[in-house]
């Protein structure tokens, strides 16, 4: 069986859509956030804008297991600063 190389943060427990997208071997990397919308759009890939203050949200995915991928694929990874 194939072993993502992300895992899955739940970022808050009174928001049940939304995920951190965490380094499987590193926890102190991020790939950002992903969160379910529920209209038509289904899970929604959110990173920074270089412009400060500012986020990209890219909608379209199928389950929070793509948008995740894409964000380990396409983005930066950033150090989040938390405890392990």
């Amino acid at each position: 069986m194939f072993e993502l190389p992300i895992k899955f943060v739940r970022c808050s427990a009174y928001d049940r859509r939304g995920y951190g997208v965490r380094d499987l071997k590193n926890p102190e990397v991020s790939y950002r956030f992903v969160w379910n919308h529920r209209g038509t759009s289904k899970w929604v890939a959110t990173y920074p804008d270089p412009r400060p203050g500012h986020e990209r949200h890219i909608p379209g995915f199928a389950n929070r297991t793509m948008a995740g991928l894409f964000l380990y694929r396409y983005d930066q990874p950033v150090l989040t600063g938390r405890p392990k």
